[in-house]
């Protein structure tokens, strides 16, 4: 696979990522959250949860594993250009910030996910309910204001990925020369 390649296909799938990314707090939060109760709430919340879990790390690690290998493809290219030493580093740093979603999800969001699965559980076992509609609301806008701040780095990963592909920064004359691997 040449550099091109792999810098256009993450910048494929870094465009898909950050789009279901930011669908989640644009169409499916404000859905869920006019739930009647706070069961149905939690139980949405879950199933979310759950189809987000096995479909966004995968994919955002397909995505920084792309930029990070067109990254390299143009970093170790001879011979070296100005624009190939350019493209390298925002490829890198695409790759940095889409990565980005692991260490937030598992550092910042990951108390917040624990607390609205562990309330799921108990509504989901007979007996009086645990918790009101409008505390789960607030740790499901919790929730959402964090995943907010954590589709930050695939977003602007995205966009510093688009500047490498479409070839900001190229020196002025310079041919770009990226040969197959």
């Amino acid at each position: 696979m040449s550099a091109l390649t792999g810098a256009q296909l993450g910048l494929m799938t870094g465009s898909f990522l950050s789009g279901c990314l930011l669908s989640i707090p644009l169409f499916s939060i404000p859905i869920i959250t006019s739930s009647p109760t706070a069961p149905t709430l939690l139980s949405s919340w879950s199933i979310l949860y759950e189809h987000g879990k096995f479909s966004m790390p995968p994919l955002a690690a397909l995505t920084a594993s792309l930029y990070g290998w067109t990254a390299y493809k143009l970093r170790s290219a001879a011979p070296r250009s100005a624009s190939n030493e350019k493209r390298w580093k925002l490829f890198a740093t695409a790759a940095g910030l889409t990565f980005w979603i692991v260490p937030f999800t598992l550092v910042v969001l990951m108390p917040t996910n624990k607390e609205l699965m562990r309330l799921n559980e108990m509504q989901i076992e007979p007996g009086p309910l645990v918790s009101s509609l409008s505390e789960v609301r607030e740790l499901v806008r919790r929730w959402t204001w964090l995943h907010l701040v954590r589709c930050v780095g695939p977003v602007v990963g995205c966009v510093v990925g688009w500047f490498g592909v479409f070839g900001y920064g190229d020196v002025q004359g310079e041919k770009v020369e990226v040969r197959k691997a």
